[in-house]
């Protein structure tokens, strides 16, 4: 994983997940490889992204895959887990190097901005209780995805605070970690307010 994971997650990861390709693309399992022992945090924080932004967040199934990884993930740091494992059949999925090199030369700009808002801080926000606290809070907020993917976009909402959180995790902020903790709150209020439309 590049040196500048911490100061610059975002075009760090988008970066990682280019040179990770091997035979012209790029599957789970090279993504884990490559970011290694710190993988938890980047590969939540990509989940979350590709359930998040249009009009990949909106495609009939993608935010309930997501979620589901972000449970079977966010489930191993509960448990104590060192390092991110997912079975072979996920390990093999994947997309092309041309995609992904696409994806990321134009969320180039964008990256760019919100890593300048990044940065370790807060460290007593950032440490091992609340990184056990974030993990349980993107359990909750992966469940959240499957039924609110019944509302156009609105599961982009858990989705973000998953993002959120994976991005904390990532550069150790402590401040962006509080931000996920409120955007958890918002989401669970979300799916609160729209429960009598889930299940009419």
């Amino acid at each position: 994983m590049g040196e500048d994971i911490e100061k610059a997650p975002l075009e760090a990861m988008a970066d990682d997940a280019v040179d990770a390709a091997q035979n012209g693309k790029v599957t789970i399992g090279d993504l884990l490889d490559s970011f290694g022992d710190r993988g938890f945090g980047p590969m939540l924080a990509l989940c979350g992204l590709i359930a998040a932004i249009p009009p990949v967040g909106g495609i009939p199934g993608v935010p309930t895959t997501m979620g589901l990884l972000t449970v079977l993930l966010a489930g191993q740091i509960v448990f104590g887990r060192k390092m991110p494992w997912m079975p072979g059949f996920i390990r093999k999925l994947g997309v092309s190097k041309d995609k992904v090199e696409a994806a990321r030369d134009k969320g180039q700009s964008i990256f760019s901005k919100i890593d300048s808002l990044i940065r370790q801080r807060m460290q007593w926000a950032s440490g091992r209780a609340a990184a056990y606290v974030a993990a349980l809070c993107c359990v909750l907020l992966g469940l959240m995805m499957p039924p609110l993917e019944l509302l156009p976009f609105a599961a982009a909402a858990p989705a973000s605070a998953i993002v959120m959180f994976g991005l904390s995790l990532t550069a150790r902020d402590g401040a962006l970690m509080i931000i996920a903790f409120v955007a958890s709150a918002g989401s669970a209020a979300l799916i609160l307010f729209n429960l009598p439309a889930l299940f009419n």
